[in-house]
């Protein structure tokens, strides 16, 4: 593990430039130019991907239960701006110190590249529409089973106030994760998502109903903050964008103001969509992270109630309905087995199990694997000539 000044890799780069100047400038220059508190670490992930990870801590000691911690993607070119952001709420009388954590690249790496890569879904196994494009439920798994762990090691973390912010593809990253695993933070603020990308996969109703079982099966509770700047829906008279029909056609705007809408409608979600005056896609990203840490530590803040506990289910059958660790355990021809004993069954016994078994999976799955099990119906369905009911 190689450990470095935070933001000296951000850095980096001027001081090559300014490698002419006297040493004793440079040396000025570069610790004029590194945030107090500040430190960042070189990881590689269990599924070999690297990662430099920033932190920033509050001075003094931790509260009893912990700090707040707020989590920033692209930390390569937004760590030091999160900072600031947070630094200057601390400022206020009502607003409580927290940690940042920011997940970015080595170096070395280009950022484009990874990012694309971490912060995008898929649609199940076929190729995606990017290449090189993906791979989001490797990096919430890092997250979630390596990354977070690490934190709560080094830093005493509340872990009822945990946030992520992500903008552009990490506002899809941020959306995508919410509605698969709402356990993982309590605050998710998605600046700009990307809700055009592969054909809107965040609006199929299977990727985004899932949050409601999850939500009720966990009694998980979450605050909502989505934005996005005027001008990523519309002519800016001062800096016109060539790609205004794209950006008109990906409708930035309004499917971001949908998606916070159907998330408010979520029995445990507290959801806001906001529209930021005078900002395209790029010069938003500083006033999202204002307006989302504003969110985050407003002094009546506070999570919604959970969702109602999901009601026992009376199986009419006498097959047992697995839950999805038992399901995954079991071979393709198993799964297939089962599926057509109770494909036997009279109708309405049938759709009972079918949904309480849809809902098993629903819960206890991410889509990635869930997509992975569908499309094995459909070739086992190919292999027997059978025809799929379910």
């Amino acid at each position: 593990m190689k450990t470095k000044t935070a933001l000296g890799i951000i850095f980096a780069a001027a001081v090559t430039v300014m490698a002419a100047a006297p040493v004793e400038a440079l040396a000025q220059t570069a610790q004029a130019s590194v945030l107090p508190d500040t430190t960042s670490w070189e990881v590689t992930s269990k599924s070999g991907h690297r990662y430099q990870i920033f932190a920033a801590w509050p001075k003094g000691e931790a509260p009893a239960g912990g700090w707040p911690v707020v989590y920033v993607l692209d930390a390569n070119i937004m760590f030091g701006t999160m900072v600031d952001t947070v630094r200057a709420m601390e400022r206020r009388e009502a607003s409580q110190p927290a940690v940042v954590i920011g997940i970015g690249y080595p170096l070395d790496l280009d950022p484009r590249i990874e990012r694309a890569r971490d912060l995008t879904a898929r649609l199940g196994t076929q190729e995606p529409t990017l290449p090189g494009t993906g791979g989001a439920e490797s990096f919430a798994d890092f997250i979630a089973n390596e990354l977070k762990p690490s934190i709560t090691a080094r830093f005493r973390i509340d872990p009822a106030r945990e946030t992520i912010f992500g903008h552009s593809y990490g506002g899809h990253f941020v959306l995508y994760t919410l509605v698969n695993r709402p356990e993982l933070f309590d605050n998710w603020i998605a600046a700009s998502p990307s809700l055009w990308f592969e054909n809107r996969l965040l609006a199929n109703h299977n990727v985004r109903d899932r949050i409601g079982p999850k939500l009720a099966a966990t009694r998980a509770t979450g605050r909502v903050l989505v934005t996005a700047g005027e001008y990523e829906q519309g002519v800016d008279p001062e800096f016109p964008n060539p790609r205004l029909p794209l950006l008109m056609e990906r409708k930035m705007v309004d499917n971001a103001r949908e998606y916070a809408e159907f998330l408010a409608a979520q029995p445990g979600i507290e959801a806001r969509f906001e529209k930021i005056a005078g900002e395209d896609h790029g010069s938003v990203i500083p006033v999202a992270m204002t307006r989302g840490i504003r969110f985050v530590f407003a002094p009546g803040a506070k999570q919604p109630a959970p969702a109602p506990k999901p009601a026992p289910f009376k199986n009419p059958t006498r097959y047992k309905v697995p839950d999805a660790a038992s399901y995954l355990k079991m071979t393709p021809e198993a799964r297939y087995d089962l599926r057509m004993k109770v494909r036997r069954l009279p109708e309405a016994q049938r759709k009972a199990w079918v949904e309480a078994l849809d809902r098993s999976l629903q819960t206890g799955l991410t889509y990635g694997p869930h997509r992975v099990l569908a499309e094995e119906r459909i070739a086992m369905d190919k292999k027997h000539g059978t025809a799929p009911v379910d």
